[in-house]
């Protein structure tokens, strides 16, 4: 299994140039998708309809089918595409994200003697945000219906704009610890301001430098994967002939 995984892997890297050389595919993936070491679950709405167990068994709606030898190498075929492509890009989609909520946390707690309560309730929706589209574990993966070409604008539009009004959201928080400290002549309140408002723009500008640069990463990566998931399309089309119930929960999706 894993020298048919690496094969997979090979085949993808040696098609990276041909993917870049054509313009960017549009995929989208049209059901949600749970990958842990043993199991494969394509779901909707927190309801397992496909299950792949141990890249062979084949569930739909929780009934076993029965496949003969062709049909499961295919589905063994499906599953290990599935493998190849998705964790990564989960992986790519939330490696240092929630490093980065931490960091903007303790930057902006550093300008206040209060605890900002405020931003952490918004960094708090920031996660949620993430965590809807991209969630990993210790033995699992979670990647949400969406559109793999669009990537980029779920982070320089969606989260940017969130973690934005987590910043400045925070600052009447801050404001008021300030004029507490001013009220009891701890410190020089106008250094103070002076501080935070220069903070404050480091942080904006670190943010969006942060979130263009992983945009930019996963939009390469969906272009280097573009031709692999052209493939899981490919043998899912083979497999849903094999299955016919399966075209009701067609999970790759080429719109190019």
């Amino acid at each position: 299994m894993n020298r048919l995984l690496s094969a997979i892997a090979l085949s993808c890297a040696v098609l990276t140039s041909s993917a870049h050389a054509n313009n960017k595919c549009d995929v989208e993936l049209g059901h949600g998708l749970i990958i842990t070491d043993n199991e494969i679950r394509i779901v909707d709405d927190g309801q397992t309809r496909i299950q792949i167990n141990n890249d062979s068994q084949l569930f739909i709606l929780g009934r076993w089918i029965e496949l003969d030898q062709e049909g499961e190498r295919v589905v063994r075929e499906y599953s290990l595409g599935i493998r190849d492509t998705v964790p990564e890009l989960v992986n790519l989609a939330t490696d240092g994200v929630n490093l980065g909520l931490s960091a903007i946390e303790q930057v902006v707690e550093g300008m206040s003697d209060k605890e900002p309560e405020v931003l952490k309730t918004q960094l708090q929706y920031v996660e949620r945000a993430l965590m809807d589209k991209f969630k990993r574990g210790d033995d699992f993966f979670f990647i949400a219906p969406q559109s793999l070409s669009k990537i980029d604008d779920f982070f320089t539009k969606e989260i940017s704009q969130k973690i934005h009004s987590a910043v400045h959201g925070s600052l009447g928080s801050i404001l008021v610890s300030l004029g507490d400290a001013f009220k009891s002549r701890e410190g020089n309140i106008e250094d103070r301001i002076n501080d935070m408002g220069q903070r404050m723009e480091i942080i904006s500008k670190e943010i969006d430098k942060s979130l263009q640069k992983k945009a930019h990463q996963l939009e390469e990566k969906a272009a280097e994967y573009c031709e692999c998931l052209n493939t899981l399309d490919q043998t899912e089309e083979k497999l849903q002939r094999i299955v016919p119930e399966l075209v009701a929960y067609d999970l790759v999706q080429i719109r190019s």
